[in-house]
């Protein structure tokens, strides 16, 4: 008899001490009753929370020890609940657990199943940007999904495909080769990593430039108008984003409006840019811009009398000052308009080089020149002009190859030229004013100049002519012509002519 008992007693004990056992067949004893709201518990690899029930005859035990489910009691009454608390799954297969649940030595498995977490770690960004040209792509990942499914859009499998896939240490890669974008349209495909074990599937948007384009018509710089009121319009044809903007004018140039696109076979749209040109009394220019990632442009618009006269002006460093300074309004090519501003102007100064002074007599009021002679001004002829007082060279520390120097009728009465010393080419040089009464040539390096022979007939009030170089053979005077102060710093012979 004390034999059973500790037989009876020991397969008790083991009964207690069942855990994670691979037997879940349920035991009955006669007079006791048990039973679960469940037998099985399925959650996903999230983990999660689940509730069982127990209805019993008597007080129940539970017995079972897992390291990732964990019970919140182990021995209760009949009709008390049980909540398991499960924990994410991080491995790549299913986990199983059994706890057993015991009324006398009745027993009844609770089977516990935790799917994996199944995943896509893209090591790439979702969202590649690529240019026009031929290039090549990689798709980095890692998944512990078995039968994961690659696919890229139907549409971009004229342009992109996949070269390879490749395996190592647990990363996939896939290399895609991608065509040259020779069209106007922009391309975008989809690479999808899709798996029925997934909520949803994993995409890679690319995106390939297209060629840009862009054009403006009209497509001149310059547009006349005149100066009633009025709507004008370009249309513009692009694939790009533009901005466009009223540069100067905003005071008559008004209404800006651009129409609904229209998108062509090509992929380009094509809109209407419109403004409102006010009224004006007189001519006046404005400028419009369009910006955008191709080529800017930017438009001149004119309101100008069609009637009103208009001069050409060659010199573009001249035309290019006037138009800076408002003196004129440029029409096509060299044609301009004289504003009431350049009719007005009074002093032309300007710092960059000037090689010859063609232009400047459309500016009658000019007093006032200052200029800087370039190496290939060979001549300066402002007999076109008959109010100019003054005129200076600021790059006095240069040579001068000037051969002719025309002042007119202009009331200027003395000019001073400094120079490093006069250049080659320059044996014969000329001096031509009626009103010219003194002239000075100064140069800083005596001895390297080239002039010979001066001209100064056509000076006939000259008094006073001064030059310090080395090599003037003659001077030129009229039969009765006196120049009561002469200096120059070599000997020299008059000749009448």
């Amino acid at each position: 008899m004390k034999l059973l008992k500790k037989i009876s007693m020991i397969l008790s004990a083991t009964l207690l001490l069942w855990g994670c056992s691979d037997s879940d067949e349920p035991v009955n004893e006669m007079n006791a009753t048990l039973s679960l709201s469940t037998n099985e518990i399925k959650v996903d690899g999230l983990g999660g929370v689940a509730v069982v029930t127990v209805t019993s005859s008597d007080d129940w035990r539970l017995a079972g020890i897992c390291d990732w489910a964990h019970p919140s009691a182990t021995s209760g009454k009949s009709g008390d609940e049980v909540t398991f608390t499960i924990d994410p799954n991080s491995l790549d297969k299913v986990r199983t657990a059994t706890f057993k649940f015991f009324v006398g030595t009745t027993v009844l498995p609770l089977q516990i199943e935790c799917s994996p977490v199944y995943t896509v770690d893209l090591f790439t960004e979702r969202e590649i940007n690529l240019p026009k040209g031929k290039s090549d792509i990689s798709i980095k990942f890692e998944s512990n999904i078995p039968d994961l499914v690659i696919t890229h859009s139907e549409e971009s499998k004229e342009w992109l495909t996949l070269e390879r896939k490749s395996e190592f240490i647990g990363k996939t890669t896939l290399l895609f080769s991608v065509a040259e974008n020779k069209t106007y349209k922009v391309r975008t495909a989809n690479v999808t990593l899709e798996s029925s074990l997934l909520d949803e599937p994993v995409v890679v948007n690319i995106t390939q430039a297209c060629v840009p384009y862009f054009t403006i018509t009209p497509s001149e710089k310059s547009q006349k108008y005149d100066l009633s009121e009025q709507t004008i319009s370009f249309t513009i044809e692009t694939n790009l984003e533009y901005t466009p903007s009223v540069v100067s004018g905003t005071e008559w140039i008004t209404g800006q409006t651009i129409s609904k696109p229209q998108i062509d076979d090509r992929g380009i749209a094509i809109t209407t840019l419109s403004y409102k040109l006010l009224a004006a009394s007189s001519a006046r220019v404005g400028s419009i811009r369009v910006e955008n990632s191709l080529k800017d442009a930017e438009i001149s618009i004119v309101q100008v009398d069609p009637n009103a006269p208009t001069v050409s002006i060659a010199n573009k460093t001249i035309a290019e000052y006037a138009e800076k300074n408002g003196w004129i309004i440029r029409l096509a090519g060299n044609e301009c308009v004289i504003s009431e501003e350049g009719r007005k102007a009074t002093e032309f100064i300007c710092t960059d080089n000037i090689d010859n002074f063609d232009g400047l007599e459309n500016f009658p009021e000019l007093t006032t020149i200052k200029v800087k002679a370039s190496s290939s001004l060979k001549k300066v002829d402002i007999s076109k002009l008959h109010k100019v007082t003054s005129l200076t060279f600021t790059n006095t520390s240069s040579t001068v190859y000037i051969k002719e120097f025309n002042f007119g009728d202009n009331p200027m009465t003395v000019f001073n030229l400094s120079a490093r010393y006069f250049g080659s080419k320059c044996e014969d040089v000329t001096f031509i004013g009626s009103n010219i009464q003194e002239i000075n040539m100064d140069v800083s390096r005596p001895g390297n100049d080239y002039i010979e022979r001066i001209d100064l007939t056509q000076c006939p009030v000259l008094h006073t002519f001064k030059f310090n170089g080395e090599y003037v053979e003659t001077l030129y005077l009229k039969p009765d012509q006196t120049i009561p102060n002469l200096e120059l710093a070599t000997e020299y012979k008059i000749e009448r002519k």
